[in-house]
C-alpha cells in the first residue's frame, strides 16, 4: 500500500472508539507531541456515556491555520478506529484520498451483547469503509497490545501506527517523549513497547 503524504497547512485527525479504550489519552499524547515539534494544535472531544462503553470521538487539528477543533465531513486526512463499528461511525469524516487505520478486534456494542441488535460481518464493514476511501490499514491492535504486556496499551499501539504513516507532522522521538511525559512511570515500559509494535506493524504494511 502506498499513501500520499500530506503537503497541507492543516492536518486533520479523527480518533473514534469506545469509553475505556484510551481514546482521550491518545489525543492528549498526540497533541502534546505535535506541540513538542513546534506546531499549533487544536483538540476537540465528543463523548456520551464513555465510562459505560459509549462512543468517543476526538478530533485533532495540527497546523498554523488550525483555528478550531471541528473537522468537517470529507476533510480528515486520517481516521483512526479502535474497533470496526467505531470506525464506521466516523468514516464520513475521511477525505476521499485520506487514510483509515482500523483495529480489527471486535468489541461488541451493549445492544448486540443483549441480543437487541446484530454485528455486521467483516466484508460488509470493509465494503462500507472503502466507499469513502480505498486507503485502509487494518490490523489487530489488541493482539499487539497484549503482546506488549497489557490490553490497556491499545491506544499506544494506535499512536505508533499513526506516526508510522508519516501522515501527521510529528516525529517518532516527540511522540515517545510525549508518551513518557503523560503515562505514569510504572506503565511506561509496556506503553512504549506497544508504541513500537504499532509503529513496526504499519511500517511493514506500507512497505508491501
Amino acid at each position: 500500500m502506498r499513501i500520499v503524504r500530506n503537503t497541507v497547512d492543516v492536518t486533520n485527525v479523527a480518533l473514534s472508539g469506545v469509553g475505556g479504550q484510551g481514546v482521550l489519552t491518545l489525543a492528549e499524547v498526540l497533541a502534546k507531541a505535535a506541540m513538542l515539534d513546534g506546531h499549533n494544535v487544536r483538540v476537540g472531544e465528543i463523548h456520551g456515556m464513555a465510562q459505560r462503553g459509549g462512543h468517543v470521538l476526538c478530533t485533532i487539528r495540527i497546523g498554523e491555520h488550525a483555528k478550531g477543533p471541528i473537522i468537517d465531513p470529507g476533510t480528515a486526512h486520517l481516521v483512526v478506529g479502535f474497533e470496526p463499528i467505531e470506525t464506521l461511525r466516523e468514516i464520513h469524516l475521511v477525505a476521499p484520498n485520506g487514510c483509515v487505520i482500523m483495529s480489527s478486534h471486535i468489541l461488541l456494542p451493549v445492544a448486540v451483547s443483549m441480543d437487541q441488535g446484530t454485528y455486521p460481518d467483516h466484508d460488509a464493514i470493509m465494503s462500507a469503509t472503502k466507499r469513502f476511501t480505498t486507503n485502509v490499514i487494518e490490523f489487530d491492535a489488541m493482539e499487539l497490545a497484549e503482546k506488549a504486556g497489557s490490553p490497556n496499551s491499545l491506544n499506544m499501539v494506535m499512536l505508533g501506527a499513526i506516526i508510522s504513516t508519516e501522515l501527521v507532522p510529528v516525529t517518532k522521538d516527540s511522540a515517545l517523549q510525549s508518551l513518557y511525559d503523560t503515562v505514569p512511570e510504572q506503565f511506561q515500559q509496556v506503553n512504549s513497547a506497544a508504541f513500537n509494535l504499532g509503529f513496526a506493524q504499519v511500517g511493514g504494511m506500507l512497505r508491501l
